[in-house]
């Protein structure tokens, strides 16, 4: 006979034990999704205006798109820039508690990295718009460094499959309790 039900004293023995985990990836996950984001903003108002306008310097760029009626975007990039932090925060601050597992919190946080790179789209889309119309180039990102953005939110994507791959093989191969 299977039995489904577990007792209360296993389920608070393994919620104890996965609450510190589930604490430092909660905590180390906020840390990664706001560096994400602050270097999303560089990205977004400083490396990209420059590698775009080459040989003029911040204040000239400025200047410029202040003569035009133009804006860099910078509330919509703060709003979108910080729900990614937010989020985070909300999500380790109920973690902390012991009320997510280690495995779910993983998988929050690489969720939060993965959806910032549609995250920086969106929130670039102002800047690199204005830099077009006002200097006649191409409203892309002209910074490398925006690759970096993109290469961590694939890399937390391939670790989310690898995660549920080792998760789900663990569980076919871990014996069957009667």
């Amino acid at each position: 006979m299977t039995t489904y039900f577990s007792s209360s004293a296993t389920t608070s023995s393994v919620r104890a034990g996965s609450a510190p985990a589930s604490r430092w990836i909660g905590v180390g996950g906020t840390a990664l999704v706001l560096a994400y984001a602050v270097f999303a903003a560089l990205q977004i108002q400083v490396l990209n205006p420059l590698a775009a306008v080459p040989g003029s310097s911040l204040r000239e760029i400025s200047a410029a798109v202040g003569n035009t009626a133009d804006t860099m975007g910078w509330g919509l990039m703060i709003v979108v820039l910080a729900l990614g932090p937010l989020l985070a925060g909300t999500i380790t601050s109920i973690g902390w508690r012991g009320r997510i597992p280690a495995a779910i919190m993983l998988a929050a946080m690489l969720g939060l990295l993965v959806l910032g790179a549609p995250a920086y789209f969106v929130a670039s889309f102002p800047a690199g718009m204005t830099l077009a119309d006002t200097f006649g180039i191409a409203g892309a990102d002209h910074s490398p460094w925006a690759w970096v953005l993109h290469l961590v939110s694939l890399l937390a994507l391939i670790a989310m499959a690898l995660s549920a791959v080792i998760r789900a093989s663990v569980r076919s191969i871990a014996p069957r309790r009667a």
